[in-house]
């Protein structure tokens, strides 16, 4: 019986149909055993070991490049932390994966679809990576397992070393040739470009950070519980979003049970919680990434999951635990991913509504949730507090302050995610754009106007209230 073709979405989350045929033949043309397999699966622990290290090397080395560096920026030419830490993880989860020893044919067509996503004809046509880069990975990845093995084992066991590293040898050609083969014709030049510095420490600490919670390793947070809405104002198969502390969280009720998922998709950030929702599977309206409602993992990668909270439903109100947001005093600064010199101290700014003081603040007071100090929030940045429980956002407008209301009105979407270029910010989301100083709409789809709200500075404080 011939089997049925693969649609498109098949494609997406399991790879070419022949994936698994082209892997076998592979692993034969090079003389890839399922002996191999059994050594590359008892090496795993020496890979899991070295793993952070490994991919916190990879990434300073891309950082430290234009070309690859590019791939991490955001508009403003600063790193993307957040999804740095998203490439982070599906590289993570994807020689996790492979140490695992287990090549049948799914981890074939994962193989594949990862290939795939790199190339234009990915998920996500805006991205391109050039197949010199993957080639150079698998060769970088090759050479570090190599190194991680002969360290744990020299003078040990050098024979099971020299059989591992021939696995490892081996399996890396099977892998490297099933990601050459999407590329098909598909090639791009580049010019030479200066390097970059990069913190090394600073890129450990987030690959250590992600294969923690990769692993489900979690630090004890102090929890709260959140409000969302009556039952009745979410019936079955309806949701809500919902902000807290600056972090979007969709809330689902769905097939009599609920669930909250942070609406970020691990792909490039898109709204995913207000995407079309079939069966269990959601689909990010922006690059049509699917999810699993119910536990928040991403159908081609099983171990990428969105951030979930727990929700109760008592006295016929629903509410969502979430981490207590720690005082901004008290928050670690934010990891620097460049070196730098130390920059020199800028000048205060002054607010629009009242310049105030720009003395430092006393070290003994106590900062509210709608308050920060001002030298917190330099010139052409965006700051997030909350006011009778919303969020909203300040923008530093080349010394002056102003607020309104984080929330897009078109969508939702973040404005504190979006680009501040003079008195308009734009949503990341959809593009529209407001006058941060009227809250006016100067570019659709949105069409209502933000809130704004009062700024005014004391004694270095910036303290943010509902206008009257």
């Amino acid at each position: 019986m011939t089997e049925s073709p693969m649609t498109q979405e098949d494609k997406v989350r399991h790879g070419a149909a022949d994936s698994g045929a082209y892997f076998r033949y592979m692993t034969e043309f090079v003389g890839f055993t399922p002996s191999d397999a059994e050594v590359i699966r008892q090496s795993g622990l020496i890979i899991e070991k070295y793993l952070p290290s490994i991919v916190a090397d990879f990434y300073t080395h891309l950082l430290r490049y234009p070309p690859t560096r590019a791939h991490f920026l955001k508009p403003d030419g600063s790193v993307d932390q957040d999804y740095l830490q998203v490439r982070m993880q599906h590289l993570t989860n994807f020689w996790r994966r492979t140490a695992s020893g287990s090549f049948d044919d799914d981890y074939a067509r994962y193989v594949d679809y990862v290939g795939r996503a790199h190339t234009a004809r990915g998920a996500d046509p805006g991205i391109y990576i050039a197949e010199r880069y993957v080639i150079g990975q698998v060769g970088f990845m090759q050479h570090a397992i190599s190194k991680a093995i002969e360290k744990e084992l020299a003078g040990i066991d050098e024979a099971f070393a020299q059989r591992a590293m021939r696995a490892w040898n081996l399996l890396m050609m099977v892998i490297l040739e099933m990601l050459a083969r999407v590329y098909g014709d598909e090639h791009a030049g580049e010019a030479a470009g200066t390097t970059f510095s990069v913190d090394h420490e600073a890129m450990q600490q987030l690959a250590v950070d992600v294969y923690e919670r990769g692993l489900g390793l979690v630090r004890e947070t102090p929890l709260k519980e959140m409000f969302v809405a009556r039952v009745e104002e979410i019936p079955d198969g309806e949701r809500k979003i919902v902000q807290v502390d600056g972090i979007s969280i969709g809330v689902f009720h769905h097939k009599g049970e609920w669930y909250a998922l942070r609406n970020y998709c691990l792909h490039r950030g898109g709204p995913v919680a207000t995407g079309c929702l079939e069966d269990d599977v959601l689909t990010c309206p922006w690059h049509g990434f699917k999810y699993n409602v119910t536990t928040g993992q991403m159908l081609v990668d099983p171990n990428a999951k969105l951030e979930m909270y727990r929700v109760n439903v008592h006295d016929g109100q629903v509410y969502i635990t979430v981490a207590e947001r720690q005082p901004p005093a008290e928050q670690p600064a934010a990891v620097q991913l460049t070196a730098s010199q130390p920059a020199p101290a800028a000048p205060a700014p002054a607010a629009a509504a009242d310049p105030g003081s720009t003395a430092a603040p006393a070290a003994e007071r106590k900062l509210q949730r709608s308050e920060f100090y001002l030298q917190d929030l330099p010139p052409g940045k965006t700051r997030l507090v909350v006011v009778d429980g919303t969020v909203v956002a300040v923008y530093n407008v080349a010394g002056q302050l102003f607020a309104t209301q984080n929330e897009c009105t078109h969508a939702g979407g973040p404005l504190n995610e979006g680009t501040l270029e003079g008195y308009t910010i734009e949503c990341p989301w959809h593009g529209s754009c407001f006058n941060v100083r009227s809250g006016q709409v100067q570019r659709g789809p949105a069409r209502q106007a933000l809130r704004t709200y009062s700024v005014n500075v004391e004694d270095g404080v910036v303290q943010v209230t509902a206008s009257s």
